[in-house]
């Protein structure tokens, strides 16, 4: 009687726990995944690999703020010369003014022309670099903020102006289309695009010194003016 009883009692005790489950108490089932999640091959192709930059990039941007800066304070200062009570002719006043705002508006331009090819930083997505190998050159804008402009060693010829080393070719119809999939990957998640060099831009590099082995073979592909 007593072993029946405690079959009974073990049996019953079995059923509830096979009935006692996480999913039918309100608990919520969690499954960890041990498997880490690996890049894909079209995340690996293009990663940007720093091979120059320009040893004067921080002066450069320097003088560029400081050009912009002494061209909005002589903007500002313009009023100045009109009030307050002087013995100066007002046609006089006029012509320091416009002296005034000239040459800073000169010196201003002077250096936006002269470091406006100049490069800070060059990264190419792919090794070993060839004619076709893209590369993000990065210059400078009015107000020293980067601009990366995606380019091809295929269409850098020698420029022909001082203070520049490259002149960018018309992209031809395969070098459009091939930079379509480039820039839809290296703009995601970009504050600022990259754009596709145009026919025309110049580029300014330190050649003449030591540079890294990619480097020298880019200036082997696209040899340019010294």
């Amino acid at each position: 009687m007593h072993s029946q009883r405690a079959m009974k009692s073990a049996a019953l005790l079995c059923m509830r726990a096979r009935a006692f489950t996480p999913a039918s108490r309100g608990f919520a089932v969690t499954s960890f995944n041990t498997k880490q999640a690996v890049p894909t091959s079209a995340e690996l192709k293009y990663t940007p690999v720093v091979v120059y930059e320009g040893g004067l990039s921080k002066a450069a941007r320097v003088m560029k703020l400081a050009s912009v800066a002494s061209l909005v304070g002589a903007s500002a200062a313009l009023p100045f010369f009109f009030t307050g009570s002087s013995d100066i002719p007002s046609g006089a006043r006029t012509i320091l003014a416009l002296t005034t705002l000239g040459m800073t508006g000169s010196s201003t331009a002077l250096v936006t022309w002269a470091l406006r090819p100049y490069i800070t930083s060059l990264n190419i997505l792919e090794s070993p670099v060839g004619p076709s190998t893209p590369l993000l050159v990065d210059t400078l804008t009015f107000l020293a903020q980067t601009r990366t402009r995606l380019v091809f060693p295929e269409q850098l010829k020698p420029a022909t102006m001082p203070l520049t080393s490259w002149s960018v070719s018309e992209p031809s119809a395969e070098i459009v289309e091939a930079s379509k999939s480039v820039l839809e990957h290296v703009n995601r998640g970009r504050r600022r695009r990259v754009e596709l060099a145009r026919e025309g831009d110049v580029f300014y590099a330190h050649t003449q010194g030591p540079v890294s082995e990619e480097m020298q073979r880019i200036i082997d592909v696209s040899p340019c003016q010294e």
